[in-house]
């Protein structure tokens, strides 16, 4: 599959972003450093407080999202999921009411895949064609959202595909990865494999320190073996300062890997360390540690057996 770069970037004229889920105030940082003054960004979302803060960063307050629809050739939603995006529709003031031309809308939430198969064929219909969807969720930490490091599963056809490219290439590396609900596999397997990474890290580290080992040596030898990963480097700071201040949230994992159980289960795979991961970030949730960093799963497994905690090494 193609990654993506395009050649001779076509920017649209008009760029709305709708929604102000976890990475909206970086993505639209980015968006306005890197698109070219002649596009016109505009957003709109249902938190006043955070759209005003937004349109504090340069963009254009939109009324509604009909007229952010109305104002804007690409539309980027950052909603989190796809029922977040249906209340935004319908209606005089939702989206559909503002699209009168040929309008791109990436979705950059997580669905499961037949879902946002079948909005998309309704809002083909519904619009005659000229409300695409795009399936493209943004996943990835605050800081490689604003420098336009973003790693990007992208589901549409190839010239849909083409067409999203100047706007999504300046997020980061895009990847088509197939048609609408392609990409929302894609990455839900992808954030399994760091949730699942995060889980190790954070478990071995406990039975490490509770062993009696200085941490911040077995992390040092970890990072120079096969071990080493981008998701061990993001959580060593974590781990010794026990700061979990989230550069990703571990409730961000929790739709991602419902979706990959859904496909594991249509699949016929029996994926019995999905089921744990799973498990366990839904034990952080309950535990209210969803919107600390994925390497706070070390908070909840240091308070479980404290009384283990000077074990003999």
């Amino acid at each position: 599959m193609p990654t993506g770069r395009a050649r001779d970037p076509d920017y649209p004229r008009s760029v709305g972003v709708l929604g102000h889920a976890f990475l909206a105030e970086p993505i639209l940082q980015r968006l306005q450093r890197a698109l070219p003054t002649t596009t016109h960004i505009s957003t709109y979302g249902p938190d006043p407080d955070i759209l005003t803060q937004l349109q504090g960063l340069g963009a254009k307050r939109a009324a509604s999202a009909a007229d952010l629809a109305a104002r804007s050739e690409f539309v980027l939603v950052l909603l989190e999921t796809l029922d977040d995006l249906e209340t935004q529709l319908s209606g005089p003031s939702g989206l559909l009411a503002g699209v009168h031309s040929p309008t791109n809308v990436v979705f950059g939430g997580i669905s499961a895949p037949d879902d946002l198969r079948n909005l998309t064929s309704d809002l083909a219909d519904r619009t005659a064609g000229l409300l695409r969807i795009i399936d493209a969720p943004l996943t990835g930490t605050q800081a490689t959202a604003a420098q336009g490091e973003l790693v990007i599963a992208v589901g549409t056809t190839p010239a849909l595909y083409r067409e999203a490219l100047p706007v999504l290439e300046q997020l980061g590396t895009c990847v088509r990865v197939g048609g609408v609900g392609s990409a929302q596999i894609a990455n839900a397997c992808e954030q399994y494999v760091i949730a699942a990474t995060a889980m190790a890290v954070s478990e071995a580290a406990v039975i490490a320190e509770r062993a009696g080992l200085d941490l911040a040596r077995v992390l040092h030898t970890w990072e120079l073996s096969l071990a080493g990963s981008r998701v061990l480097g993001a959580a060593r700071g974590k781990l010794l300062n026990r700061d979990f201040q989230p550069d990703s949230p571990a409730g961000a994992a929790l739709a991602p890997l419902e979706v990959a159980a859904q496909q594991a289960w249509r699949t016929g795979t029996s994926a019995r360390l999905l089921t744990n991961v799973r498990e366990l970030f839904q034990l952080l949730d309950r535990a209210g540690l969803s919107s600390q960093d994925l390497a706070a799963t070390y908070q909840y497994l240091t308070a479980q057996h404290p009384e283990r905690r000077e074990a003999q090494g």
